[in-house]
C-alpha cells in the first residue's frame, strides 16, 4: 500500500529526562503513525459520500485530538473537518478512554454535475459498460493532526496519505440486513420493526436503474438514496394492517442485466421468495416503484401481472408498454414522476403520452407529478440532471399532481405543466373522496 508518513516529534524532554537518568514510560518515545485508514460512506440525494475518515495507529492515543491545523483532502478534493475524536474501528466515539483509532467527521462536498471528479464521490458511472463503479482508488490525505500517544504528555504532529478504497465502511446499506439471492438476481430487505403478532405490513419493492445493475447489492442501496425509504419520515405514511402502528417492509432488487420482458418471471419469483420468508407482510397491499430503466420495468410488470400490485409507481421511466400494455395498466392504481428537463428519457416520448393514453381511455386513479428540473434538499439549490427525478421521492416531496381533467381536455400535452413550487402540481390526487398530500399516504391507501 502506497503511503508516506511525516511525523513530528518533540524529543527535548525526553532527552533531558534520559541524560537526567529518570524514567521515560513505554511507548511514550515510539513515532506515532497511522497504519491503516477507513472511509465511512453514508447516502445522500447525489449518491454516496464520505463522511467521515477512521485513522488507525501503531499505538493507542488520548482523547486529546486537536484539528484545528488538519488539512484533509478525499480524492484530490480538500475537505472541512467539524469534528475529531478517539472511536472503535467503526467510527464511533470513545469516551473517557484510549483508543488506536481517530475518526475526522468531515462537511459534504459540494456538487458539480459537469466536473464529477471535483465531487469526492468513490463511485463513478462508467460509460463504456453504462455502469457505476468503485474508484479503483481513493487516496485520502491528512496533515497535521495533532494526538498524544498512550503514557505520553507530548503531542505529536501527524500526517499520512493511504488508498482506502478497499476499507468502506457503509453503515446506511447495513439498515438492509438480509440478503438474498434468486437466480441471477439478489436481493436486500429491510423489515420495519412495527406492529403487534397479529399485524400485517405493506411492502415497497425497489427497482434501481440501468446503471446499478451487476452484482454489487450495495451499488443500488448507495447510487439512489433507498436508504431514506426507511426512515421515520417516509415509514410514518405507512399504516400496517390490523392495528394502528406505523411502518412499510423494503425489498431492493438488483439484477445483472438491463430490466426487461426477458426477467419478468425471475422478478415475481424473488418476490415470491420473499413474501415466502415473511408472512407478516400484506399481500394485497404491494407497491412496485423503480427509477428509470426500473420503472420502465414497473410498467413491464404490471402489465404482465395485472392483479399483483396494489399500486405502481414509475419514476423517469421510459415507455416499455404498447396500447395493449397500456389496456392492462388502465385498471391499476399508478403515480407517475417526471421532470420537464429529463435529457435521457424525454417527457414527450414516454410519461406525457402514457399518461394522456391512460387518461383519455377513461381510467381512474392515475396520478402524474411532473417537476421543472431536479433541484437539491441535501444540498439546497443544487441543480442536478433533470433525470434525476427520483430526488422527490426520497425526499417525501412528490405532494402535487397534474389536474387529470385538463390533461384529458386539452390539446396534445398542454393540460400538463411541468411546476417546482407546488411539487409536480396544482392539484392533489383524490380518489372515492379521499385527498392525499403525499405519494406515501396515498400508497399506504392502495389495496386490491
Amino acid at each position: 500500500m502506497f503511503q508516506k508518513v511525516k511525523v513530528y516529534v518533540t524529543v527535548f524532554v525526553s532527552l533531558l529526562a534520559i541524560s537526567l537518568g529518570l524514567s521515560v514510560k513505554a511507548g511514550a518515545a515510539e513515532d506515532l503513525a497511522v497504519t491503516k485508514t477507513r472511509i465511512v460512506l453514508e447516502s445522500y440525494e447525489f449518491g454516496p459520500a464520505v463522511t467521515k475518515v477512521i485513522f488507525e495507529f501503531n499505538q493507542k492515543v488520548t482523547p486529546e485530538v486537536v484539528h484545528s491545523s488538519t488539512q484533509v483532502t478525499t480524492a484530490g478534493v480538500s475537505r472541512q473537518v467539524t469534528n475529531s475524536y478517539v472511536s472503535d474501528d467503526q467510527g464511533h466515539v470513545v469516551y473517557y478512554d484510549n483508543s488506536k483509532y481517530v475518526t475526522l467527521e468531515l462537511s459534504l462536498p459540494s456538487y458539480n454535475r459537469y466536473n464529477m471528479g471535483g465531487n469526492a464521490e468513490p463511485m463513478y458511472f462508467n460509460l463504456s459498460t453504462w455502469t457505476n463503479q468503485w474508484l479503483e482508488s481513493y487516496m485520502v490525505s491528512m496533515k497535521d493532526l495533532s494526538v498524544v500517544a498512550e503514557g505520553s504528555s507530548q503531542s505529536q504532529m501527524v500526517s499520512s496519505e493511504q488508498d482506502a478504497i478497499n476499507n468502506r465502511l457503509m453503515p446506511t446499506t447495513e439498515v438492509f440486513d438480509e440478503r438474498g439471492q434468486v437466480g441471477n438476481m439478489q436481493y436486500a430487505a429491510y423489515s420495519a420493526q412495527t406492529g403487534t403478532g397479529n399485524s400485517t405490513k405493506p411492502l415497497i419493492v425497489w427497482l434501481h436503474g440501468i446503471g446499478e445493475r451487476g452484482t454489487d447489492m450495495n451499488i443500488p442501496l448507495l447510487s439512489n438514496d433507498v436508504y431514506a425509504l426507511t426512515q421515520s419520515d417516509i415509514q410514518g405514511h405507512f399504516l400496517t394492517t390490523g392495528d394502528q402502528a406505523r411502518g412499510v417492509n423494503v425489498l431492493a432488487v438488483q439484477t445483472q442485466t438491463p430490466w426487461g420482458a426477458d426477467n419478468t418471471a425471475q422478478l415475481k419469483e424473488t418476490i415470491d421468495t420473499y413474501l415466502a420468508n415473511h408472512p407478516e407482510v400484506d399481500k394485497g397491499r404491494i407497491y412496485l416503484a423503480g427509477v428509470s430503466n426500473g420503472g420502465g420495468m414497473v410498467l413491464t410488470m404490471g402489465a404482465t401481472y395485472p392483479d399483483y400490485f396494489a399500486a405502481l409507481i414509475p419514476i423517469a421511466a421510459p415507455l416499455t408498454v404498447d396500447q395493449s400494455g397500456i389496456d392492462k395498466l388502465k385498471n391499476q392504481p399508478m403515480w407517475l414522476i417526471h421532470t420537464k428537463a429529463d435529457a435521457t428519457v424525454q417527457p414527450e416520448n414516454s410519461v406525457l403520452p402514457l399518461y394522456k393514453s391512460l387518461i383519455t381511455s377513461g381510467a381512474s386513479n392515475k396520478w402524474f407529478s411532473y417537476f421543472e428540473t431536479a433541484t437539491g434538499t441535501d444540498l439546497p439549490g443544487t441543480e442536478y440532471d433533470g433525470h434525476w427525478a427520483w430526488i422527490y421521492f426520497f425526499h417525501d416531496q412528490v405532494i402535487g399532481v397534474q389536474h387529470p381533467e385538463n390533461t384529458k381536455n386539452w390539446d396534445g400535452y398542454s393540460g400538463m405543466v411541468a411546476t417546482d413550487p407546488t411539487y409536480g402540481g396544482g392539484s392533489r390526487a383524490s380518489v372515492n373522496g379521499q385527498t392525499y398530500n403525499s405519494i406515501f399516504d396515498w400508497m399506504s391507501a392502495q389495496r386490491h
